[in-house]
C-alpha cells in the first residue's frame, strides 16, 4: 500500500509519543528493579496501539516485534508482574525501546543490534510456556483505518477545491490483520469515489440549499460473526439513467436496458471498465477501482449493495463472515475458482 507523507509522519508523531511514554515507564520501574500491574497494563496498551499503526502502514516487521511484546504484556497481565526474570524482561523492555526508536529514525532497523534484539525477544517467547493461554491474536481495532481514510478525504478535498467532513459511527470492533490489510484498498477507493463523484463543490452545494461542506459517513459493525461496513455521503444522488446509458455505450451489459433493475443498474459502476468521466483525472477516469471492490467482497465471501438516496448522496455497503471459519472457506472457494478459471 502506498503511504502518504502526511500519514507517514502522523504515524512517526504518534508512535515517538507511545514510546517517549513507553521510557518514562521503563525508567520509573528500573529504578525499582520489577514492573507492577499498573506499567504491565501501560505498556500493553502502547505496544497493542503500535502494532495496529504498523498494520496499516504494512511495516510486518515492527507489527512482529509489537505482536511479541503484547503477548508477553497479556502472560504478566494474567500471572502477574513478576511471574517472569525481571532483569530479563525490563532488558528487553529497554531493547525494545531502542528498537523502535532506531526503526523511527534515520537508520534502518535492520543493523546488527536490533537483529540481535529481534533474536532474543523470539527467545523469550519460545522460552514462555503459553499452554494454558489464549496469547493476543493478530486482531486489531477497526478503527485503526480512520487516519488512513481521514487522509484520503483531506487530500482529496484540497486538490478539487471541495469541503467534506468524515464521520465514524460503530462499536470498538476487532478483527483479523491480514482482513484489514484486505479492507484498506476497497474501503480507500469507496472515499475517493465520494469525493471525487458525490460531494460537489462549495458553491453547487449553496445553489442546491445545502451546507457547503459535506458529510461522508462510515458506519460499521458486527452482527452474528457478519461485519458490515457503510460509507454514505450526501452529495449527489445517483444517475441510474446516465449509469445504464454509460454502461451501453461501454458494451459491457449482460442483458437488454429494460431488463435491469434499479440496484443492478447501481451494481453496473463496479464493472470492470465502467466510467461516467469523460476526461481522466487524478483520482478516476480509467475504468479502474471500483471493480476492486467488488472482487474483494467476493474474495472474503461477502458482497456489495449500492443504494442511491432518495434526494442527495449514495451509500457502498460491504458486508462478509468475519469469523475465522468462515474466512477460511471463503479463501478455499476463491482457490477452487482461481484453478477452475485457469
Amino acid at each position: 500500500m502506498r503511504v502518504s507523507n502526511e500519514l507517514f509522519r502522523a504515524y512517526v508523531e504518534d508512535t515517538t509519543a507511545l514510546v517517549n511514554e513507553m521510557d518514562g515507564i521503563l525508567k520509573k520501574r528500573n529504578s525499582i528493579g520489577s514492573l507492577d500491574r499498573e506499567s504491565v497494563d501501560a505498556l500493553f496498551r502502547i505496544f497493542h496501539t503500535i502494532k495496529a499503526s504498523a498494520t496499516v502502514l504494512d511495516d510486518s516487521k515492527t507489527v512482529d516485534i509489537a505482536f511479541k511484546l503484547e503477548n508477553v504484556m497479556s502472560y504478566l497481565r494474567k500471572h502477574g508482574p513478576n511471574s517472569l526474570p525481571q532483569d530479563k524482561i525490563l532488558s528487553t523492555l529497554f531493547d525494545s525501546e531502542y528498537y523502535f526508536r532506531s526503526s523511527l529514525g534515520s537508520f534502518a532497523a535492520s543493523n546488527d543490534t536490533n537483529s540481535e534484539f529481534r533474536e532474543n525477544l523470539s527467545t523469550l517467547v519460545e522460552e514462555i510456556d503459553f499452554s494454558d493461554e489464549n496469547p493476543v491474536d493478530s486482531m486489531v481495532p477497526f478503527d485503526s483505518l480512520k487516519p488512513v481514510l481521514e487522509n484520503v478525504v483531506d487530500e482529496m478535498c484540497s486538490e478539487l477545491g471541495k469541503k467534506a467532513s468524515l464521520y465514524f459511527a460503530g462499536d470498538n470492533i476487532y478483527i483479523d490483520r491480514t482482513l484489514m490489510t484486505r479492507l484498506s484498498g476497497p474501503l480507500t477507493q469507496i472515499m475517493r469515489n465520494a469525493v471525487d463523484h458525490g460531494i460537489e463543490v462549495p458553491a453547487e452545494r449553496e445553489r442546491l440549499g445545502k451546507p457547503p461542506e459535506g458529510s461522508i459517513t462510515v458506519n460499521y459493525g458486527l452482527e452474528e460473526n457478519i461485519l458490515f461496513i457503510t460509507i454514505f455521503n450526501d452529495g449527489e444522488k445517483l444517475s441510474l439513467k446516465k449509469i445504464l446509458r454509460r454502461a451501453d455505450a461501454l458494451h459491457i451489459l449482460k442483458k437488454p436496458r429494460d431488463q435491469y433493475k434499479p440496484d443492478e443498474i447501481a451494481a453496473l459502476i463496479m464493472e470492470r471498465g465502467f466510467t461516467t468521466k469523460e476526461h481522466v483525472n487524478k483520482w478516476s477516469g480509467r475504468g479502474v477501482g471500483m471493480d476492486i471492490i467488488k472482487s474483494t467482497a467476493q474474495d472474503l465471501g461477502g458482497k456489495v449493495l449500492i443504494s442511491s438516496g432518495e434526494t442527495a448522496g449514495f451509500s457502498i455497503t460491504l458486508s462478509f463472515p468475519a469469523d475465522d471459519k468462515s474466512q477460511r472457506a471463503a479463501i478455499r472457494e476463491r482457490i477452487k475458482r482461481s484453478d477452475t478459471d485457469e
